[in-house]
């Protein structure tokens, strides 16, 4: 069944958010630097993503960004208190008629309740534009980003076949799901 996706989804993603330790800020191309600076090293880290190369480009990186910050793309970048970028966040391009949730910490700053801290973030920005499901999902063995999921309210539904070419071809996926009120 498909659902009724809101109007405010299309809308172009101009929002900042913040806590008192992070901003969340649009994800913009030339963030693709930061992306081969914190990725380029990070084999482990960029084999949890679905659609990033290793090694990464900043060409590479730019791609992927411009791909994800159109309409319905809510991207952001994360960012600490003194201005340093720490990875990515965000929700868009619904599948099944379902915005599909998605993030990457650097591993210097891994560990620390960023990915948590931005995800309440986010997810309260995506109830405000009318979002009422999110899916996320996680490679088998990515434990560390199931229980920031769970901490989100996300419940595991279980398994789910995708084909990531990058990651192998056919792979079976743990599939999490937030129904937000």
């Amino acid at each position: 069944m498909r659902a009724l996706l809101p109007v405010g989804l299309y809308s172009p993603n101009t929002a900042v958010l913040q806590d008192d330790a992070i901003t969340l800020r649009p994800l913009a191309p030339e963030d693709a630097a930061h992306f081969e600076a914190l990725l380029g090293p990070d084999a482990e880290g960029v084999a949890m993503t679905s659609h990033l190369p290793y090694p990464l480009s900043a060409a590479q990186a730019r791609e992927w960004i411009v791909l994800r910050t159109g309409p319905g793309g809510h991207v952001f970048a994360v960012i600490d208190a003194a201005g340093r970028f720490l990875g990515t966040m965000g929700f868009g391009g619904p599948k099944d008629g379902v915005p599909g949730f998605g993030y990457w910490i650097g591993l210097p700053y891994r560990n620390r309740g960023i990915a948590t801290r931005a995800g309440r973030l986010c997810v309260a920005h995506a109830r405000a534009l009318g979002v009422k499901r999110m899916v996320a999902e996680t490679f088998p063995g990515n434990e560390a980003s199931a229980r920031v999921l769970a901490k989100l309210g996300f419940r595991r539904m279980g398994p789910v076949d995708r084909h990531y070419p990058l990651r192998g071809g056919d792979r079976v996926l743990n599939l999490h799901m937030l129904d937000i009120d």
